[in-house]
């Protein structure tokens, strides 16, 4: 197998990661009833609030940390820095792969399995980011496209490092490498 699919891939699924932890789409709720409608959208940062009343329309978002009225659920912070962590990981699984795999001189040994376990683990870790935010539910809620997200990004991110793991030098080194060894 080669690395640069393992390194494709986890970058996107750290571009994944990222875009679904920064979105307010975690949990949406909405309501509709007799010319009136709400709607609120709860993210791991901030909530946004749409509603249309007849002659006062509100659409605004509040940052989590900034409101002093209410404290966050712990479930949210919890999953929000599981989420950044695996980020971090799938970051540097990325970045180190990109240099195991340009650095690849005869004298060099040729392995990602580094990557690759990083890569596991943080696609485990985003995972349970996910399992952590849903372990408390909310009434009238549904989950939504930043929670899928992360979920997805967590699936691609196990099989790059599943890739990362497969991984080999091409036979072309490989040879160098024999012929080396022999001269």
């Amino acid at each position: 197998m080669d690395a640069k699919l393992a390194i494709l891939l986890s970058l996107f699924a750290c571009v994944l990661n990222s875009i679904g932890q920064a979105i307010p789409y975690w949990l949406v709720a909405s309501i509709s009833e007799a010319g009136l409608s709400a709607s609120v959208n709860m993210g791991l940062w901030s909530v946004c609030v749409h509603s249309d009343i007849p002659g006062a329309n509100i659409d605004k978002c509040l940052a989590q940390w900034d409101n002093r009225d209410h404290s966050v659920p712990i479930y949210i912070i919890e999953a929000g820095c599981i989420e950044i962590g695996a980020s971090i990981l799938m970051f540097s699984s990325t970045i180190y792969g990109v240099v195991r795999t340009v650095i690849h001189t005869p004298t060099v040994v040729y392995t990602t399995r580094e990557s690759g376990v990083i890569c596991i683990l943080a696609g485990i870790m985003a995972l349970a980011g996910c399992i952590v935010f849903a372990s408390e539910t909310i009434a009238g809620y549904y989950y939504h496209v930043g929670f899928a997200l992360c979920i997805v990004a967590g699936l691609i991110s196990i099989i790059s490092g599943i890739l990362y793991l497969l991984a080999r030098k091409d036979t072309q080194d490989m040879q160098d490498i024999q012929f080396t060894r022999f001269a």
